[in-house]
């Protein structure tokens, strides 16, 4: 469907407006959001020197950081990073998000303009909502991402603690020889209650922190019961260990499984497809053939 001139005269003139708007973002943020894009990682955030773009426009519009949505994601985002940083991932986040939406807009406009068909403006604006929801995203890949992780890895560290716990080693020296005994998202989050431990906090505070950190079902359980064995002391802590040790590896199993069920089903797709098109190269010369 193709556009009228009027519809090109509108358009272009809001591509003018937005890209007038951009550069009056970028020269009214200046230096001022030098160091936040001095700490960000250059092959994690690409383009993060366009992000002030969009810190200036959420500043203008007195964009609330404290609303329910908000405060929601910040949740998410302390999983994958630590609580007193989420914040600040959050706003980059959202900051990103602004900047490629205001930048790419009128480059959709203008390129709709050019081919003038309505059909390259649609697939822009789709393609734009696309590219915002895959940052959006992000963090859910993420956090689902350090989910599996831990569900993988958290049977070994178990086991690891169950057997040293037996030995007669009090949970607290286990913990600290258990998290410098391999690499992972897991012992990244023991050290880091280890490290809790070390400036003070309370064993059974490190040990809920961690179960938060995580915020999986199984950590929580965890938590809990270690905070019982540690209160009544004796042989309950042992029998917990080795039968939440147990059921973990039940449950390791059991998504190994499912993981190999996923992969098998992902492959019948292009197989069918494959058969599918040997099949029509078969045919087809064959029915032609009979038509004659």
């Amino acid at each position: 469907m193709l556009m009228s001139d009027l519809a090109k005269i509108i358009i272009m003139c809001i591509a003018t407006f937005l890209v007038a708007l951009c550069i009056y973002l970028w020269q009214k943020a200046g230096d001022k959001y030098e160091d936040i894009i001095g700490a960000l990682d250059e092959k994690k955030y690409k383009y993060k020197e366009l992000f002030p773009v969009g810190f200036m426009f959420m500043e203008l519009i007195h964009f609330d950081m404290h609303s329910n949505l908000v405060s929601k994601k910040r949740k998410e985002m302390e999983e994958i990073t630590e609580k007193k940083y989420a914040t600040f991932y959050l706003y980059v986040l959202l900051g990103s998000m602004v900047s490629y939406a205001l930048i790419l807009f009128p480059a959709v406009l203008m390129l709709a303009v050019l081919s003038g068909d309505w059909i390259f403006f649609a697939l822009g604006i789709v393609l734009l909502g696309l590219i915002i929801r895959y940052l959006y995203d992000t963090v859910d890949d993420q956090i689902k991402a350090k989910r599996e992780a831990l569900l993988l890895e958290f049977p070994n560290v178990l086991t690891k603690l169950t057997l040293l716990v037996n030995s007669g080693m009090v949970l607290r020296n286990a913990w600290f020889r258990v998290s410098q005994s391999g690499e992972g998202v897991i012992y990244d989050e023991m050290r880091k209650t280890t490290d809790d431990m070390n400036n003070g906090m309370s064993e059974l505070q490190a040990y809920k922190e961690f179960a938060d950190r995580c915020a999986l079902k199984e950590m929580r359980k965890f938590s809990a019961m270690v905070s019982q064995g540690l209160e009544k002391g004796g042989s309950d802590l042992t029998t917990f260990l080795k039968d939440m040790s147990d059921e973990l590896w039940a449950e390791k199993q059991s998504l190994a499984r499912q993981k190999g069920e996923k992969a098998a089903s992902k492959l019948l797709i292009p197989t069918a497809m494959i058969f599918l098109g040997i099949l029509a190269m078969i045919l087809v010369p064959v029915v032609s053939g009979l038509s004659f």
